[in-house]
């Protein structure tokens, strides 16, 4: 077992796939679950996750900045 970020890389190889990996991670009480072929892409589904909320989170802050300056108004016409 291997930890990536908040994730657990556990081995499951199987006959076809022998560097298959499954990565699990308690999301509200509940387990999740989801398997890879390798290590490698399992770390960046973990990454592109991170990277998408994080972007997300920016644009919404810079979008609240720019409300508050008044260059944009979301008010519905």
């Amino acid at each position: 077992m291997a930890r990536f970020k908040t994730y657990k890389i556990d081995k499951t190889p199987i006959d076809s796939l022998p560097e298959m990996v499954t990565i699990s991670k308690k999301v509200k009480g509940e387990m999740f679950e989801k398997k890879f072929i390798n290590i490698d892409k399992a770390k960046a589904w973990i990454e592109f996750g991170a990277a998408t909320k994080l972007i997300a989170r920016g644009a919404k802050k810079v979008k609240g900045e720019l409300g508050a300056i008044g260059l944009i108004s979301d008010t519905a016409w």
